[in-house]
């Protein structure tokens, strides 16, 4: 068993006991585990090291208060987290991606622990960071954490590479699941699912484990000439096993071969009660629905994933690169592409179109050489050249590239910064080290040539980058797939998944953030309400009230039923996951008295990060039986975002507005994109809220029908 030696602190956020509110049990409560108890579970894992007890914040190195405090680990951190390296990111088992997504975010700010000091007697706070975490090397390990959590009601996360736009795979006081080391890989020429009907056809099939990433899942398919439908990602550093697959799971590939839910096999995973299963179509009908979109880990604790694979074949590639001089020839320029948006989709293409600043950008894919769509280049061709006739835009690239297979494609303008083609979403800010993202599908009626000039002006609106991924379309439309996974069905309608993010250095205040894009959102939202549109779950708005019907349509209330009998006490429960209605923000207490837990006023939504267990550990209490309080443990301020932009200096970020997140346009010999969420660069606009939108639709009902008992009480 690994222990820290240092303190932990937790916010006091004081509710009074109620008759009505059941609670996680959280470390310095009486039921928590004992030292004792931690270590015979610790016994039970695959070595020694397994168990993590203690666990602080990645940038407790860096503050001279704290025991963990180490010069030359700050100086190492500085390196990797200044330029933001995502491989890096990705890899920790103590931080997500994202600070804001580390921290506690109160109505004060961001409470947790900024990766350098923002002030010379500044505190690391624990914040979101689980405080004991298993690093998973086996099944084994999976099933006693799991069970371990459950014996003693504590809450219960899992992270694989922590690329999520809302915080779900850490929280307060939390035991976390690490499934990064999981990187088993296994090619299938002819795969049967197991149950299936005598003499059921095998298909060419690959199996990954949950800690595989998009790099190595391409890469390993490439070596057979196949392919897989998969996500775009910084440095491929995506897990491709783990929240892409159960979210849904977008991909530039979708128009040819589905979304990622139409490609799953298998899955095996850790139920809630500790069971390992195997999941499909033959074996687990209902689970097998629910599981394939309803969200990670909400079902289970996935252990790996069997996908079909597909013919390698070359890809034709088209890269524009545009900038408008004033606000007349950007909407006369973003007008054009909205005429040719719907078009370019039915000719076969898949890719991103970011804008901001007066510029727009295009990356997409188009299978084959030539693309097979007999109208692939000609559509494409005809926007180019009607591109350069307009006034008062410089269009810098316009021109198409051939690659050996999509793979390629991915790793020329993902992986290698050197290589990269028209848009660089890899240029860093360095300090910015806060993202907010959220997303709306927008159904092609919605976004018709006959709209395109007045869709172009909420477009034109924007304040904050937008990263449209263009991956509806083609077979993604076939509507008979609604009955067959949990996939919102109005992706079966949307051309464009509308992303958006807003970023800033650890100064700003993260509600500013999470604000600037929903108010973006807004007009976008009223365009096309659910369960007309909707929201892509792994892009969620963490503002948006009505999330059951925004994330999954009509399909809910079947989510919500086989949610509340396969996990009937509410272990594997997220933030705006399936059944946490009456949770609150960090799912620590939820009410079991008809009333909607936290502060937030807002029906169908779970509640602020203001409301915890009665009787959880003040900021000077002990964290847990074991180990006792040391040093200030009063929560430290976090400066708030200022009017001023600019990049904030090393160890000392200047408050800042939210950054927009542009990368630059570059189109050197090659170039490298990445998933426009993750991106990071200079800021540019200005925050400004957009025009709201009508009251919302109504959402189904989904509060608990049992009242738990209260797992909070004293001893």
């Amino acid at each position: 068993m690994k222990r820290t030696t240092t303190a932990l602190s937790f916010l006091s956020l004081g509710l009074a006991a109620s008759a009505g509110r059941s609670c996680k049990c959280m470390p310095g409560q009486p039921c928590f585990p004992t030292q004792e108890e931690w270590t015979a579970f610790g016994s039970k894992l695959s070595t020694p090291e397994t168990l993590i007890v203690g666990q602080r914040p990645m940038g407790a190195v860096c503050y001279p208060s704290d025991p963990l405090f180490d010069v030359n680990a700050c100086q190492a951190l500085n390196s990797s987290v200044n330029g933001f390296n995502h491989v890096f990111m990705s890899a920790q088992i103590d931080a997500t991606n994202w600070l804001n997504l580390d921290s506690v975010v109160t109505e004060k700010g961001l409470d947790g622990c900024p990766y350098f000091p923002l002030a010379q007697n500044a505190t690391c706070n624990q914040g979101r960071v689980p405080p004991y975490a298993v690093n998973v090397t086996s099944v084994q390990d999976i099933v006693e954490a799991v069970n371990f959590a459950s014996e003693h009601n504590l809450r219960l996360v899992v992270k694989n590479t922590g690329h999520e736009a809302i915080g779900r795979p850490f929280g307060v006081g939390a035991l976390e699941i690490f499934t990064h080391n999981l990187k088993n890989l296994t090619i299938h020429d002819s795969f049967v699912p197991q149950g299936a009907p005598e003499g059921t056809e095998g298909v060419p099939a690959m199996t990954m484990a949950a800690g595989v990433d998009w790099r190595q899942a391409y890469e390993s398919i490439e070596r057979v000439n196949r392919s897989v439908v998969g996500g775009l990602s910084p440095v491929g550093t995506v897990g491709a096993a783990g929240g892409w697959q159960l979210g849904t799971g977008q991909s530039v590939a979708s128009p040819v071969f589905g979304l990622g839910v139409d490609n799953n096999l298998e899955f095996t995973v850790v139920l809630p009660n500790g069971t390992v299963t195997t999941v499909n179509e033959y074996l687990t009908p209902d689970l097998w629905w629910a599981i394939r979109g309803g969200g990670g880990p909400s079902f289970g604790v996935l252990v790996d994933v069997t996908v079909k694979s597909h013919p390698g074949a070359e890809y034709t590639s088209a890269f524009f690169v545009s900038q408008a001089a004033d606000d007349e020839s950007y909407l006369e320029l973003l007008t054009l592409w909205m005429k040719y948006h719907n078009n370019i989709s039915d000719a076969g293409w898949g890719g991103v179109w970011p804008f901001v600043g007066r510029g727009l950008s295009l990356s997409f894919g188009a299978r084959g050489n030539p693309p097979e769509n007999p109208n692939g280049l000609p559509t494409f061709q005809a926007f180019f050249d009607d591109a350069k006739k307009l006034s008062n835009v410089n269009v810098s690239l316009a021109e198409f590239h051939v690659f050996s297979s999509f793979g390629e494609f991915v790793e020329t303008q993902l992986v290698d910064p050197n290589t990269v083609i028209g848009f660089n979403s890899t240029a860093i800010v360095p300090g910015q080290v806060q993202s907010v993202t959220g997303s709306w599908l927008m159904p092609r009626e919605v976004t018709a040539a006959e709209n395109a000039e007045s869709f172009a002006k909420l477009l034109a609106n924007m304040t904050i980058l937008a990263v449209p991924f263009f991956v509806g379309g083609g077979v993604v439309e076939d509507v008979s797939k609604n009955e067959t996974s949990a996939a919102n069905p109005a992706w079966r309608h949307t051309l464009t998944d509308l992303t958006m993010s807003a970023g800033g250095p650890a100064s700003i205040d993260p509600n500013l953030l999470e604000q600037a894009v929903h108010e973006n959102l807004k007009p976008f939202r009223a365009l096309a309400p659910p369960p007309y549109g909707g929201q892509y779950v792994n892009e969620a708005d963490v503002l948006e009230e009505e999330w059951q019907i925004a994330h999954w349509g009509t399909q809910y209330p079947r989510l919500l039923a086989i949610k509340k009998e396969l996990d009937p006490n509410d272990l594997l429960i997220v933030y705006h996951g399936v059944n946490s209605e009456d949770w609150d923000r960090e799912i620590i207490c939820k009410t079991t008295d008809g009333t909607q837990s936290g502060s937030s006023g807002s029906s169908g939504s779970s509640g602020s990060s203001e409301a915890t267990c009665p009787g959880a550990p003040t900021e000077s209490s002990p964290s847990s039986p074991s180990q006792g309080s040391e040093g200030s443990t009063s929560p430290s301020s976090p400066a708030q975002g200022s009017p001023s932009q600019g990049s904030p200096s090393e160890g000392s970020p200047s408050p800042a507005q939210p950054s927009t997140g542009a990368p630059s346009p570059d189109h050197g010999s090659h170039g490298h994109g990445s998933h426009g969420h993750h991106s990071q660069a200079s800021p540019s606009g200005t925050l400004a809220p957009s025009q709201s939108s009508p009251a919302p639709s109504s959402v189904p009902s989904g509060g608990s029908e049992e009242e738990d008992d209260d797992i909070c009480e004293s001893a």
